[in-house]
């Protein structure tokens, strides 16, 4: 099932497992919209899932800037990190949205690869980004709560994700998981695997 992680040794393995399986889930969320309903807005809210999933990935790779200058690169981090500002992706395809995402997502991969091969420690610092809604004497975080933070951020928006395609078009991520990994759905040959009882079954 998408929603579970492979098995994964050691902290920087079972982290670094969990984080891209919240990147995976933001994606999936995706899987089958028009151009159009990438940016559809059906919630009040302002985003939508094109700037939703361009946001996630800025942030993977802005914080993959971070966790390269803890072993001696250079924190140069984007104006999207530091002061808020993003470029519009109002006339991106869906396309493009996804190639853009899929290689940020790539490139944070191969630093979790090399957290896991012992290349980056994890008790590695990572420079705080100089923006106004970081305190002024918080200088850096450890590479580890750097990973936690992107998990626990993607997964937030993940559900922000699932909240704005169910009111798309009514798809669940139970069901996009599965279509988006080829899967038939209903699930289990019966027909009447429905998200509610994929949820139910989930908490047994």
């Amino acid at each position: 099932m998408a929603f579970l992680t492979p098995n994964a040794h050691g902290e920087a393995g079972v982290i670094g497992s969990f984080v891209r399986n919240q990147l995976a889930q933001v994606r999936s969320t995706t899987h089958g919209l028009t151009d159009d309903q990438w940016h559809q807005r059906s919630t009040v809210s302002e985003f939508t899932l094109a700037t939703l999933v361009d946001h996630v990935g800025l942030v993977a790779e802005q914080y993959g800037v971070g966790i390269e200058a803890s072993v001696g690169g250079s924190a140069d981090y984007a104006r999207g990190i530091t002061q808020g500002e993003t470029e519009s992706v109002e006339t991106h395809s869906g396309e493009q949205l996804l190639a853009d995402f899929d290689r940020r997502a790539a490139g944070f991969g191969a630093l979790l690869d090399r957290i896991k091969a012992g290349e980056i420690p994890l008790d590695g610092l990572v420079p705080v980004p100089q923006a106004p809604w970081f305190p002024a004497d918080l200088t850096h975080w450890q590479v580890r709560w750097v990973l936690l933070h992107i998990a626990t951020e993607t997964a937030r928006h993940a559900g922000h994700a699932d909240i704005i395609r169910e009111s798309i078009d009514g798809k669940g991520s139970y069901e996009l998981n599965a279509l988006a990994d080829g899967q038939p759905w209903p699930a289990w040959g019966d027909g009447e695997w429905t998200d509610s009882k994929w949820a139910a079954a989930d908490q047994q």
